[in-house]
């Protein structure tokens, strides 16, 4: 608390030098100055989270206030920094204020009307917070990128330490308070550093050419539009897969999508306008260029036309040709088919338009290369071409049809005739171009999915004990055999002490990789469990309270079956949780251990496990398995469910006689049953194989 209450004392200073700071030019209001703004928001934030630190709820919502004007402060903020230039409109303020009110106001009252949820809450609106400004700051250093003037260097310096203090306010529910203390002067000096060096007098002047400005506004615009709709996906992404979210904060979600839709909305009919200009102003380049072809066209001869159309002709076929030698992958497909447009366009003398697509079936452009006007007031003829690229698939890597349109000045029949097949042959080489880089790439994907089971199948081995372990009265082998590349069965044993020794076999839910990721969490948390305890029951109890709130999350649990030798007492205390009952084999009883069972890991957090006592009092030996191993003879319907324990059962007959080592004996056993059934789950098989303590004593004698 004391990091934190220095850390925030230290934002409240810095708000109050960067509002010292803060100088009006001429013609520019107070609120429209950005370190004016963001020095209040300081002032707010550490303000704020210092009122936090008392407990009465009036003082709380004060609080909660200053953090929602931290985060609007900061907004107005970054649009003020660049609304002399880029003509950002005011009603773009007001409705990115209002999605943020709505989305940090909800949850500000939600945070107050539920104290038991103020942890949850809390980190819901630092994250709220963060992302409602991270946007806006990344589409400002993109567009900020594209500026030429004098001052850019500096807006980029200042949007940059704005979007790590930003990130910084986000995490700060997470991060160590010493860490956060560090971390928060450091950005908190550079904000200050930043505002300090930043000069108005080299501000870019707004007097610029026609054409560049309106390729700022748009590339601006089109940034923001993309971040509007991040915004929108992010909201919806997070009501719908995050638990917990309080209704009341669904609804501000909810509004503030409504209003950020709008702005969505309003910003795409701007972007039209601004398009139509930039397109306007690069039109009458255009038809200038046009008409100097044009002039230049007409001072040609007829006979010299069919001759140089015939040439082209040549050199287009020879285009096409090293076209089609070269390499050609999704990374440069784009960079080929604009080189075989450019070819077209410029070598057909009477092309006035050219636009090649690649479309869906439903009519959606996923991407084109127009080339030319195609208003051109010498257009003669024009030519459609549609071929199919792949029946099977429409999406953007592999689109249903390859479309051209031109349209070109030709006036004879002849010329006309010529052009059809090498139009046809444009869309011809740019399907050949899209279908070798979808298979290339389905070769590569598959490539790379193989090379990455195989080394998650090496490290899921690597886990699993392979050597046997040897105590002087008690030795135990693990066996696995996941029926993929990984599995979700877990098998292991772990010294705990000289004393206890810690045996384990779980079965996670599910098959593949997202059951070996619990598989190996399993290990990590069960490490971590017998550091403070070695009773069965307990290890279970606090594994189950340790993994509930993930495994309920993910609508996943867990069997297991923990059994912990004493050396001392040489015993074997087990505890079960929903998994099968071991095997027990020796001269006095063959066939199912009793043993009380419990509700399986992440099925309920108030499960409870019994513990049960097992003194070895005979040689004998006990088999630990995952239900894989009984399931290998379900297909068969002659066969009934314990004729595989039967089976297994028989083999201590054959242990007693056989001078062959027992556990081997019975690890041979399972690898012949897994080879003659069909394996449809993963199988691990822990073999304890135990000798009586008086024959340990009279070997020793």
């Amino acid at each position: 608390m004391i990091w934190e209450a220095l850390l925030y004392t230290l934002g409240t200073g810095a708000g109050a030098y960067m509002v010292c700071l803060s100088r009006r030019p001429a013609g520019v209001k107070r609120w429209d100055d950005a370190a004016f703004l963001q020095g209040w928001g300081l002032i707010a934030w550490g303000a704020g989270h210092l009122l936090a630190f008392i407990p009465a709820a009036w003082v709380r919502m004060i609080s909660l206030s200053l953090c929602l004007c931290f985060s609007l402060l900061f907004l107005l903020a970054l649009h003020a920094l660049f609304a002399p230039f880029l003509c950002h409109e005011r009603w773009k303020t007001v409705l990115d204020a209002m999605t943020l009110c709505a989305m940090l106001g909800t949850s500000a009252v939600c945070l107050l009307l539920m104290p038991d949820m103020a942890r949850h809450l809390a980190a819901q609106m630092a994250l709220q917070s963060g992302f409602l400004l991270l946007l806006p700051t990344v589409s400002l250093a993109l567009a900020n990128r594209r500026m030429a003037d004098a001052a850019r260097e500096e807006r980029q310096r200042l949007l940059a330490v704005t979007l790590l203090f930003t990130a910084l306010a986000a995490a700060v529910p997470f991060l160590p308070p010493a860490l956060l203390f560090g971390a928060g002067a450091a950005s908190l000096g550079f904000l200050c550093r930043s505002h300090q060096r930043r000069e108005r007098g080299r501000e870019r002047s707004l007097a610029s050419d026609d054409c560049t400005h309106s390729y700022e506004r748009l590339t601006f615009s089109l940034h923001d539009t993309a971040m509007v709709a991040v915004l929108l996906a992010g909201t919806v992404v997070a009501a719908v897969t995050v638990a917990g979210i309080p209704r009341l904060s669904l609804i501000g979600m909810g509004l503030g999508a409504l209003v950020a839709l709008a702005r969505l909305a309003l910003t795409i009919r701007a972007n039209r306008i601004l398009m139509g200009r930039a397109f306007w102003h690069v039109g009458s380049l255009e038809r200038k260029f046009a008409e100097q072809l044009e002039q230049i066209r007409r001072k040609n001869a007829q006979m010299a036309q069919l001759l140089q159309l015939k040439q082209r002709y040549e050199q287009l076929l020879i285009v096409s040709n090293e076209q089609s030698m070269r390499e050609v992958s999704y990374e440069n497909l784009q960079q080929v088919i604009e080189e075989l447009v450019d070819a077209w366009y410029v070598k057909m003398g009477t092309l006035l338009y050219l636009r090649l697509s690649l479309e869906s079936a439903d009519g959606v452009v996923y991407y084109e290369s127009v080339r030319g006007n195609p208003d051109h007031p010498h257009i003669r003829h024009t030519v459609a071409e549609q071929i199919v690229v792949d029946e099977q698939r429409d999406s953007p890597l592999a689109p249903r049809y390859v479309v051209v349109l031109a349209k070109t000045a030709a006036e004879e029949a002849d010329e006309r005739e010529m052009e059809h097949p090498f139009f046809q042959l444009l869309a011809v080489n740019v399907r050949g171009l899209v279908l070798r880089c979808l298979h290339e790439n389905q070769s590569l994907e598959l490539r790379l999915m193989e090379q990455e089971m195989e080394l998650a199948r090496r490290i899921q081995l690597l886990l699993i004990p392979e050597e046997r372990m040897v105590l002087p009265r008690l030795q135990a082998k693990a066996v696995y055999l996941p029926v993929a590349y990984v599995g979700g069965d877990y098998v292991d044993y772990v010294r705990i002490d000289q004393r206890y020794t810690c045996f384990v076999v779980a079965d996670a839910s599910g098959h593949g990789l997202p059951a070996s990721l619990m598989a190996n969490g399993i290990r990590s948390a069960l490490r971590a469990v017998i550091q403070t305890c070695w009773e069965p029951d307990l290890i279970l109890d606090r594994l189950n309270k340790l993994l509930y709130a993930d495994l309920s999350k993910t609508r996943s649990f867990i069997t297991m079956l923990i059994a912990v030798y004493d050396a001392v007492a040489h015993k074997l205390f087990l505890s079960r949780a929903g998994h099968p009952q071991p095997v027990y084999l020796s001269a006095s009883r063959v066939g199912l251990l009793p043993c009380a069972g419990g509700l399986g890991l992440g099925l309920s957090p108030d499960s409870r496990y019994v513990r049960e006592e097992m003194p070895i009092a005979e040689d004998g030996m006990l088999l630990v398995y995952t239900d894989g191993l009984p399931d290998l003879k379900q297909h068969d319907s002659s066969r009934y469910p314990d004729k595989w324990r039967r089976e297994l059962s028989a083999l201590w007959d054959e242990c007693r006689t056989s001078p062959e080592d027992r556990i081997a004996l019975v690890e041979k056993r399972v690898w012949e049953l897994t080879r003659a059934g069909q394996q449809t789950d993963d199988i691990s098989l822990l073999i304890l194989q135990f000798q009586s303590a008086a024959k340990k004593e009279g070997e020793g004698a």
